[in-house]
């Protein structure tokens, strides 16, 4: 299961001894509720007396009143149904049955368990420091004792199933209403690279999949049996036991008591997160897609059934870690009889699903690990984070209205609104890192209800870290944001929003409100967020005028940062507020505590105080700015942790290669140390394109954090064990940028000509060494590039008015149809987009089909149909085959071997790879393009005509 963050119950909070202190309170706040209707349902807890650790199971031992609670790190409870019984029974520690255990995610009782005693058992083994262990997944059988308390017999363990561990296990064990027993398996990966097994559309293993076994009826050597109508029982080389596949991660699954429906949340990789009705033989996309919406690796082979789509899919603005759930028919909340109820592990939001309806139920700071049923069929939500068992229950306070604060003077922080004065008891304060906000600056307040403290978590219990900073109810934070609409002119400065963040007591919320033109008060913006266009005034811009784009957050987006890893208030923690104030002619830290509002106080120089140490420089940037989402369980698709308290040896930073493309550059690194020209980061930081970081935040490129960023990356020691044609190409493009910044421009196209050339131009833009015509002339040669990727670090430093206008995903393929070309301009885009892979003439690269005479087999409307769908029409020599080697080597390419004996592959780049056939372990081919869908989506209408028109010329 992907654990991406921290949680806190309120039971288990307790408040260390403040210093005294004068605090003025604050009574004035009306910041309460939400401005949405109160939410139908609202959470209450189950068994309160009673706290696990790290709770993931909970399922009734039938024709009993007992529940039995699986807790992650391998220890079962069971509670009988009294709810205010004050502990549970031990049913089992795993780690008796076998002290290599680490974690159990769930439990299944036989259907026959009155006459036969029988439960099966989820245990995952130690990895023993690897990423994976050979079956170290088990489905482990026992026998349940008759006493009271009942407990498993560990003496009669039998590993009935057991398959490959590791980062993705998928994670539940069920029977279904035909007796079999049914398991979800991940894809055994870390989140990055996605797949790295190539497992998900392979049905010759038992990853990525549900699987089904008859435990009653076991074969000859094993013990349990494959029903025969399972679906792949007699398809070569696949595994038997595979009902479905194509799953990421199947956190969760359950069947429907009345109809027998299987359902199964899978949690997504960048941009979805699944429900699915799995039906037998189902293909569920992965890794070919996320959810049958996002492409990840459309390049990999597509199992033997089709693609089908999620019942639901929630994007990332919504959710974040699904965890599947349970179809409801108790009795206390009958409107929600037959509804899938479910919710997502990181956002702690639950909704119902019926007629492919979703409906939101409540927003909680729970974290639902999983969902169990009591004896009389009442639905138990497992807080994997706060160790408790919830409850749905009624909200009394559904139907009345709002009486939150729609407008800034409403919400009693300001007692001078247009001036900004804070109410009495409002403290303002100073954070050391702020995050770029294209060229906004910020104000900061805190506000603590009364005369209350903020406290600290006194101990660990589970994911629950000790120390962890503790906000009294109805604690409220604001930042103004201000930009000065003619830049260097502080008297033109205009307020922008300002941001209002709200602990009710069991949840943190976000709200906006937007400034009115006239600067007196502010308006609360919808739920859904909004934008505003700027027009500024700025010497440094393109013809004295920037035009942006300010962006006025969701209320789901705001949380995406301000999340339970952060504590919600990532400004707002030791690390950026121990520095020197004018306020208390001392420490802001210090006056904090001594107000009540921190409960700590610096007792050291803290190791990040060095701000003239250009790797603390840095990295605070990236703290601010990349960290939310790139750390430990931050669920960034990107493997790194930025956050400045993670060790740089552990970064996963520095030397490390890239999962989400190379750019072109190099041997590309996400940090290549000594070499900034080469490290993606650095570019993702500099392209104002569709790869631009941060995601969410600043939507300009910020000139000082790139050269922060640069200057130490080109400090740290360089590698020495780089290919020499790299070697020789880094060499000769800084010998070509150091002549072009001292004057000499016939260097220029030649460093165009190369991402990392590129790249080195444009940081010479950035930092004022190239001058003058020459450095008009990059601007102008680099933003007329058809390559978009080396295009989009130049085009931002035009007039809006100069910027190319692309067509984007929604493309009219007869509004192009009917566009007539430009064969030159075409054979320009052409050169740029293909030759790196195809043939045509005499320039390009022998990989794929020979395109010199494509146009005497299709015509225009084909031609424009095979680049729009390149899948569609595939001829056999160029269908991908993908060797795995007995290493766990995965290689794919064009097969030109024949048949029997060694492999030869046509691999990218033209590149011929010869493996032995002693070193093959599996072979297979799919009919798939190896040709990007969306090529033409970053050109512009012209440039799309044109490769058209050239293309068409190609008899």
């Amino acid at each position: 299961m992907p654990f991406h963050r921290l949680s806190i119950p309120l039971l288990l909070l307790s408040a260390l001894p403040l210093l005294a202190a004068e605090r003025t309170p604050w009574t004035t706040s009306h910041v309460h509720g939400s401005p949405e209707p109160p939410a139908p349902y609202r959470i209450e807890r189950a068994f309160p007396k009673i706290t696990f650790a790290a709770p993931l199971d909970a399922v009734t031992i039938p024709g009993t009143d007992r529940l039995v609670v699986v807790e992650q790190h391998g220890r079962l409870l069971s509670i009988p149904g009294d709810e205010q019984r004050e502990r549970a029974d031990l049913f089992a520690d795993l780690k008796q049955y076998d002290p290599e255990t680490v974690e159990s995610y769930g439990i299944a009782f036989h259907p026959q368990f009155a006459t036969n005693r029988l439960a099966f058992v989820w245990v995952n083994l130690d990895l023993h420091g690897k990423r994976n262990r050979e079956e170290g997944t088990r489905i482990v059988r026992f026998h349940v004792t008759e006493d009271n308390p009942p407990r498993l017999d560990l003496m009669s363990a039998q590993t009935i199933f057991s398959w490959l561990s590791g980062g993705h296990n998928g994670g539940n064990v069920r029977f279904g209403p035909d007796g079999m027993l049914y398991l979800s398996t991940g894809d055994a990966g870390t989140p990055d690279p996605p797949d790295p097994f190539a497992t998900g559309q392979d049905i010759s293993d038992v990853l990525s999949s549900v699987l089904r076994i008859d435990v009653d009826h076991p074969e000859a050597g094993k013990a349990y049996g494959i029903p025969k109508d399972n679906p792949f029982l007699t398809t070569p080389g696949a595994r038997g036991e595979v009902w479905a596949y194509g799953l990421r991660n199947p956190w969760r699954l359950s069947f429907d008591s009345k109809n027998g429906a299987l359902w199964v949340g899978d949690v997504g990789w960048e941009l979805w997160e699944m429900i699915y009705r799995v039906e037998r033989g189902g293909n569920y996309g992965w890794s070919i897609t996320e959810g049958s919406r996002q492409d990840v690796r459309p390049d990999r082979l597509r199992g033997p059934t089709p693609i089908l789509p999620p019942v639901v899919a929630h994007s990332h603005t919504e959710a974040a870690s699904i965890t599947g759930g349970e179809v409801y028919y108790g009795k206390k909340l009958p409107e929600l009889n037959g509804a899938y109820i479910y919710g997502d592990w990181q956002v702690g939001t639950f909704w119902a699903l019926r007629d492919g309806v979703t409906h939101e139920l409540c927003r909680t700071m729970l974290m639902p690990g999983g969902f169990g049923t009591t004896p009389d069929g009442e639905l138990i939500i497992c807080d994997h984070g706060g160790g408790g068992l919830w409850r749905l229950a009624q909200n009394p306070e559904a139907g009345h209205p709002s009486q939150f604060p729609h407008k800034l003077s409403e919400t009693g922080v300001f007692s001078d609104v247009p001036k900004q004065i804070p109410a009495a008891g409002v403290q303002p304060y100073m954070i050391n890192s702020q995050r770029w906000a294209d060229y906004a600056t910020n104000e900061r307040w805190m506000a603590v209800p009364g005369n209350e403290s903020v406290s600290l978590a006194k101990k660990e219990f589970g994911v629950i870290a000790a120390g962890r900073w503790v906000f009294p109810t109805d604690t409220v934070f604001a930042k103004t944001y201000s930009i000065e609409m003619e830049r260097g002119d502080p008297a033109t400065r205009k307020r922008l929003e300002t941001q209002i963040l709200h602990f009710d007591g069991l949840q943190w919320a976000a709200y906006s409100y937007r400034w009115n033109d006239t600067q007196t008060d502010a308006d609360l913006i919808p739920s859904q967020g909004v934008d505003a266009e700027l027009t500024i005034k700025d010497a440094e811009a393109p013809g004295g005028i920037r035009r942006q784009t300010w962006r006025y957050f969701s209320r789901a987006e705001c949380l995406r940062c301000h999340n339970m890893r952060e504590n919600f208030t990532p400004g707002f923690s030791f690390m950026q507020l121990d520095h020197p104030t004018d306020l208390d002619a001392g420490n802001q830290l210090t006056l904090l505590h001594k107000l009540g509002l921190a409960p700590v106080e610096p007792k050291a120089p803290s190791p990040y105080a060095d701000r003239d140490n250009p790797e603390i420089r840095a990295r605070l940037y990236l703290h601010a700015n990349c960290a939310p989402c790139h750390r430990q369980y931050g669920g960034g698709a990107v493997p790194s942790f930025m956050n400045i308290e993670a060790p740089l040896a552990e970064s996963r930073l520095i030397g490390a290669k890239p999962v989400q493309g190379d750019l072109g550059l190099p041997e590309a690194r996400i940090i290549a140390a000594g070499d900034p020209a080469r490290s993606v980061l650095l570019y993702r930081m500099t392209s104002a394109g569709r790869g631009h970081m941060p995601y969410l935040g600043g939507r300009l490129v910020n000139p000082q954090g790139v050269l922060r960023v640069r200057d130490w990356i080109a400090g740290l020691k360089s590698e020495h064990d780089l290919p020499e044609s790299v070697v020789r190409q880094r060499e000769n493009e800084n010998r070509a940028l150091a002549r072009l910044i001292a004057g000499d421009g016939a260097s220029l196209d030649a460093l165009l000509a190369t991402s990392s050339g590129a790249l080195s131009v444009a940081l010479a833009v950035i930092d004022d060494s190239l001058k003058g015509d020459l450095r008009a002339q990059a601007i102008a040669r680099g933003s007329a590039l058809v390559d978009p990727m080396r295009r989009d670090l130049f085009e931002r430093f035009l007039p809006a008015e100069q910027r190319r206008r692309v067509l984007g995903p929604n493309i009219e393929p007869e509004t192009l149809l009917a566009q007539k070309g430009n064969v030159a301009r075409g054979k320009a885009v052409f050169t740029a987009l293909c030759t790196a892979c195809h043939h045509a003439g005499a320039e390009g690269v022998d990989f794929g089909p020979d395109l010199t005479h494509i146009a005497s087999k299709y015509d225009r409307r084909n031609l424009l149909e095979q680049i729009l769908q390149p899948s569609k029409i595939i001829d056999a020599p160029w269908y991908l085959t993908t060797v795995t080697l007995k290493n766990g080597e995965s290689v794919s390419g064009f097969l030109t071997s024949p048949p029997g004996g060694d492999v030869t592959l046509k691999l990218a780049g033209g590149l011929q790879r010869k493996i032995a056939s002693a070193d093959v372990d599996k072979m297979s081919t799919q009919r798939i393009s190896l040709m990007p869908e969306g090529l033409l989506q970053g050109l512009t209408a012209e440039e799309a005509a044109g490769l058209l028109e050239f293309a068409s010329s190609l008899k």
